[in-house]
């Protein structure tokens, strides 16, 4: 399908570990184009350790930027919303609230990434936190926490009110690749809620392609893959 909105991309020249400049993020937005993105939300991340952390004007200055670069050098009418990958850690709510670090496209839905090694209570606590905030909980790349691969740890953090994204990448390996099948099983229990490409460069981390989507053009309902490449965007209020 075409048209569908990229919720985690690292777009942005210079400003993380992204693009590292206006020609890269111009060349990332045109692949992202020729493979159906037709709106996509700039997620830079947030490191709490980090001394020199992305400003919120900053990022939204450059992704007006991005948006008017895209028009006027490659002729594509792109929407790109201000974000960010946000590392959990407990601040991070008041921070929010200060203005110090941005929801999605300035919903109450926040992205958000944990360390891989999280254990299953740490992360039901975390999600449990935000909820009672008043914020729902993106979680970024879930293919990485081994936490959620037990028992009925997905269904209960899911029932906590938290919302799952998997990297399309994470559907290129084989039926060997334990991650694979992991990831095709919850797309194929309609448990997830967003594919993205947490696209970060041209090669190892690259936008998404058609050829990336076959699994799920040919695997899942078009009314599922509608809701997890367009839908459950959309209703985030964007």
């Amino acid at each position: 399908m075409s048209g569908f909105c990229d919720i985690h991309t690292h777009i942005l020249p210079g400003i993380d570990d992204g693009a590292r400049d206006w020609d890269m993020c111009l060349e990332m937005i045109d692949r992202a184009w020729e493979g159906g993105v037709r709106r996509m939300i700039a997620t830079p991340h947030y490191l709490p350790w980090k001394e020199h952390k992305p400003n919120p004007v900053q990022i939204v200055r450059l992704c007006r930027e991005a948006q008017w670069r895209a028009r006027t050098e490659l002729g594509h009418e792109i929407i790109i919303y201000p974000g960010q990958e946000i590392y959990y850690h407990v601040d991070m709510i008041e921070e929010i609230r200060r203005g110090e670090i941005l929801t999605m496209a300035g919903t109450q839905h926040i992205l958000v990434e944990f360390p891989i090694d999280i254990s299953a209570r740490q992360l039901k606590q975390a999600v449990t936190h935000i909820c009672e905030a008043r914020y729902i909980p993106i979680l970024a790349h879930i293919e990485r926490y081994e936490c959620l691969r037990t028992g009925e740890i997905l269904e209960e953090t899911a029932g906590l009110g938290a919302l799952f994204q998997i990297n399309i990448k994470s559907l290129q390996g084989n039926m060997l690749n334990q991650t694979t099948r992991w990831c095709k099983h919850q797309l194929l229990e309609r448990k997830i809620d967003f594919l993205a490409s947490d696209m970060h460069n041209l090669s190892s981390r690259p936008p998404t392609s058609y050829e990336m989507l076959d699994w799920v053009g040919k695997k899942l309902d078009r009314e599922y893959q509608r809701d997890i490449l367009l839908r459950n965007a959309l209703r985030m209020g964007i």
